[in-house]
């Protein structure tokens, strides 16, 4: 078992991992955990401006994709409309 530590969590932290536990049925300890697992494996040099950028560039990448998803799917559409005539 590891040691325990003690952490202080401002009630709207606290709020939102305990809303995250009952949707994943976890603990809260197992919440913090991966979080800090996840921020640790992160390079010490990224920043939270590196983060916010790559967060705007995954964005905008999912967007081209729904779009070119969108036309796909219009495109199969009148296929589909053209072969029940």
């Amino acid at each position: 078992m590891a040691p325990a530590t003690s952490i202080y969590l401002t009630a709207k932290q606290r709020n939102a991992l305990l809303s995250r536990t009952r949707k994943r049925r976890t603990s809260l300890s197992e919440e913090v955990r991966e979080a800090l697992g996840l921020y640790l494996d992160l390079s010490p040099e990224f920043d939270k401006e590196s983060l916010a950028a790559l967060g705007k560039e995954a964005n905008a990448s999912l967007n081209r994709s729904i779009a070119r998803l969108d036309e796909a799917i219009a495109h199969c559409r009148t296929a589909i409309a053209s072969l029940s005539s």
